[in-house]
């Protein structure tokens, strides 16, 4: 069975995007949303991912989704970098907005580049916590949940938890504007170097609207049938 363990490594954000695309469809079981977002909608879900991105500031950030195919392209760079600037580093909540990551980020991220510079490197507790104990209370809690940042090596990577995270639209974008964000801890140490992006997900899914575009774009990964 292809993924048969639910770990997928790739080079570039985009290619572990497609392999967890058709992870989901693959392993994951059927699932109708009964509360929250796109409530009574069929998805895949599975019921964790370990996705390995090994050199994520691979330029492009963004995924692409040829023309042709009956659907847009789910992010972009400029949308990449609006992400990064206005949701993931201000602690601004818009109107009719619960929270943003960002609220978490800003108050943390200071005390992370601390931790890594007083200990050059050599520490467990640079890690950002992302909701707190009133979350639960919410209609839709956060998804990403946990970012944490290790040096291996001499290697700075990021790694995350998300408990619910959209394999389509949003695993592309936050993913992008995480890697900005690991650019931005990494500016501080030019000691060390760009290192990988290890995320995982106990509720990763894909709509069943995306199933034929998953189809198209890893068509390669579909076994041929041999005529007798």
């Amino acid at each position: 069975m292809i993924f048969q363990h639910n770990i997928i490594t790739g080079r570039t954000i985009e290619d572990v995007w497609r392999d967890s695309m058709w992870c989901c469809i693959r392993n994951g079981y059927s699932y109708t949303v009964e509360q929250g977002s796109y409530k009574g909608q069929l998805r895949k879900q599975l019921d964790y991912l370990v996705a390995i991105i090994d050199e994520p500031a691979i330029r492009p950030l963004a995924v692409k989704v040829s023309e042709g195919l009956g659907f847009s392209s789910p992010t972009s760079e400029l949308k990449i970098i609006d992400y990064f600037a206005n949701y993931l580093m201000s602690d601004v909540v818009p109107t009719n907005t619960q929270y943003t990551y960002g609220q978490f980020i800003t108050s943390q991220i200071d005390q992370v580049i601390n931790k890594l510079k007083n200990s050059n490197g050599n520490t467990n507790q640079a890690t950002i916590t992302i909701g707190n104990e009133k979350s639960i209370y919410l209609e839709d809690p956060p998804c990403l949940r946990l970012i944490d940042f290790k040096v291996v090596n001499g290697f700075l990577n990021m790694n995350l938890f998300f408990r619910s995270w959209d394999c389509f639209a949003a695993m592309p974008e936050n993913l992008g504007g995480l890697q900005l964000l690991k650019e931005y801890v990494l500016s501080y140490f030019p000691q060390f170097k760009d290192g990988k992006i290890i995320a995982y997900s106990s509720g990763i899914h894909l709509y069943e609207m995306y199933f034929p575009l998953v189809n198209q774009l890893n068509v390669d990964k579909i076994p041929i049938q041999k005529k007798e």
